[in-house]
C-alpha cells in the first residue's frame, strides 16, 4: 500500500512538473500582449498571483484596443494580411523594412495615407527604392492596395482582371468628367460615341475603389520593442523595455492553512506552487530573450552601424550553440520580438542571414550581403551595355565575394531585373 502510495504520488509530481516545463515553453513562445491577458486571467483564478500590467502594455489597452471588437471580428485584419504577403515576396531586409513602412501607412481603405516621398524619407532610402518596393506592393492581392489615389486603385484593378483597354485607362485617368456630367467630352477623349460609354462605365462600376474595407479595419494593436539596444561607450549594450516587460507578485503572504481541511490546502498549495512556477517561467522569458538579442548585437554589430549589406551570416543554430540552448528554444524566444536601436525598431528576425559562399576574411559571404552586391551592381551598371551574370560574379570576385553564378541569376530575377540581352533590348526599345 506504502508502496502504491508512493508511486500515485511521483507520477502526479511529474505530470505536475511535466505541466510546468510546458506551460513555461508557452510562455517563452508569447508577444507581450498575449501574455498580459495569460497573466491577468491568472491572478483572477489565483490568488497567489499579483499582476499589474506593464505601464506601455496598459496604456495601450486603454487608447486603442477594443479586445471585445477585436474577438468578435470573423475577418482578417488588413495589417495581418499585408504583412502576411512582405513576408513572401521580400527577401532583402531593407527592401522588406521600406515594406513594412509603406504597410503602416495605408488607410483603412486599402489607400496609402502618406506620400512616397514621405515615406522614403522615413526609411532613409533613395526615391527610386522606395518607388521599386512599391511596385512589388502593387501587385498584392486583393489589387488595388497601396494605390495613392482612386484613379490608380481602379487601374491597378483593371489591369489585374486583364480588362484595361485604351479607352477604359482614358476613362478612369479622367473620371472626374463623369461627376461632373460632362460625358460628350469624355466621349471625345476614350474616342468612342456616347453610346459606348455606359459599357465602360459598367466595367468601372464592377471594380472596388476601396479594398481594404474587405478586411478587419480595427487597428492591430502595436506595442513598443521588447529590447533597447544603445551605443556605449565600450561597445553595444541590450536591455529589456522595462515599459513592456511584463512582472507578477507572488502573494505566499495568502497561504494560510489553519481552519481549513486537508482537501482545501492540498488546492493551495498546488495554486502556490503554480504561481512560484509562473514567477520562474516569465524569469527564463526575460532571461533568454535577453541573452539571445544580446548575442545577436554583438556578432551583428556592422549591420546595425551600416545596413543590411554588413550582416554576416548568422542562423539560430548559431546563437543556440553560444548560449547552450536548443534551436528551437531561440526561435520561441524572438518570434514576434523587436528591438529599439538609435535609428529604428528592428524585428529580431532582421537579424538573421543565411550564408551563400566564402568571403576574403573568411567569415563567410551572407545572403543579405550577396544580394545587395547584385542590386548594386545592377543599378550601377551602363545600362548602355548591362552587365552578365557572369561579369557580375567577376565584379564580386574583384571586391573579395564569391558568388556563384546561378545565384547572381536567382537575385537579379528577385530583384526584378531581366537578364542582360532584355535590359539591352528595353533601352534599345525605349
Amino acid at each position: 500500500m506504502e508502496m502504491l502510495q508512493a508511486v500515485t504520488q511521483t507520477q502526479a509530481q511529474t505530470q505536475v512538473m511535466s505541466g510546468h516545463m510546458l506551460n513555461s515553453l508557452a510562455i517563452l513562445g508569447m508577444s507581450s500582449e498575449d501574455l498580459a491577458e495569460y497573466l491577468s486571467e491568472k491572478a483572477q483564478s489565483n490568488p497567489y498571483v499579483s499582476y499589474a500590467p506593464a505601464p506601455a502594455i496598459a496604456a495601450r489597452s486603454r487608447e486603442d484596443f477594443d479586445a471585445v471588437a477585436l474577438l468578435s471580428s470573423d475577418r482578417p485584419s488588413l495589417m495581418s494580411h499585408v504583412i502576411g504577403q512582405i513576408e513572401l515576396h521580400f527577401t532583402v531586409p531593407k527592401d522588406r523594412m521600406i515594406a513594412l513602412r509603406f504597410a503602416e501607412a495605408l488607410e483603412p481603405t486599402g489607400w496609402l495615407g502618406q506620400s512616397v516621398e514621405t515615406i522614403a524619407l522615413s526609411a532613409s532610402v533613395p526615391m527610386a527604392q522606395a518607388e521599386r518596393v512599391l511596385e512589388v506592393l502593387h501587385a498584392f492581392e486583393p489589387a488595388g492596395l497601396f494605390a495613392r489615389s482612386l484613379k490608380e486603385c481602379l487601374l491597378l484593378q483593371a489591369r489585374d482582371a486583364d480588362i484595361l483597354t485604351w479607352d477604359l485607362q482614358t476613362l478612369i485617368e479622367n473620371i472626374h468628367l463623369v461627376a461632373e456630367k460632362r460625358l460628350g467630352e469624355l466621349a471625345d477623349l476614350c474616342d468612342c460615341p456616347l453610346s459606348d460609354l455606359p459599357d465602360l462605365l459598367a466595367l468601372v462600376r464592377g471594380l472596388d475603389p476601396k479594398p481594404g474595407l474587405a478586411f478587419d479595419h480595427v487597428p492591430a494593436p502595436v506595442f513598443p520593442p521588447d529590447l533597447i539596444a544603445r551605443r556605449g561607450g565600450e561597445g553595444w549594450e541590450v536591455e529589456l523595455n522595462r515599459a513592456t516587460a511584463p512582472t507578477i507578485t507572488v502573494r505566499e503572504d495568502r497561504l494560510k492553512d489553519g481552519g481549513i481541511d486537508k482537501e482545501a490546502r492540498r488546492a493551495r498549495r498546488r495554486a502556490l506552487a503554480e504561481a512560484r512556477a509562473l514567477a520562474l517561467a516569465l524569469n527564463r522569458r526575460g532571461d533568454t530573450l535577453l541573452r539571445a538579442a544580446s548575442v545577436l548585437v554583438a556578432r551583428q554589430s556592422a549591420f546595425l552601424e551600416s545596413g543590411s549589406e554588413h550582416l554576416t551570416p548568422l542562423t539560430l543554430e548559431d546563437v543556440a550553440e553560444e548560449l547552450g540552448l536548443h534551436a528551437s528554444t531561440i526561435s520561441r524566444a524572438l518570434s514576434g520580438r523587436m528591438i529599439q536601436t538609435p535609428t529604428r525598431a528592428l524585428p529580431l528576425r532582421a537579424f538573421f542571414s543565411r550564408a551563400v559562399g566564402p568571403s576574403a576574411d573568411g567569415q563567410g559571404l551572407s545572403r543579405d550581403k550577396a544580394m545587395g552586391f547584385v542590386q548594386r551592381a545592377l543599378a550601377e551598371e551602363d545600362q548602355t551595355r548591362p552587365l552578365s551574370d557572369g561579369a557580375i560574379v567577376d565584379l564580386a570576385k574583384a571586391e573579395g565575394l564569391r558568388i556563384a553564378r546561378r545565384t547572381v541569376a536567382k537575385y537579379r530575377m528577385a530583384l526584378g531585373f531581366g537578364s542582360s540581352y532584355e535590359r539591352r533590348k528595353a533601352v534599345a526599345e525605349a
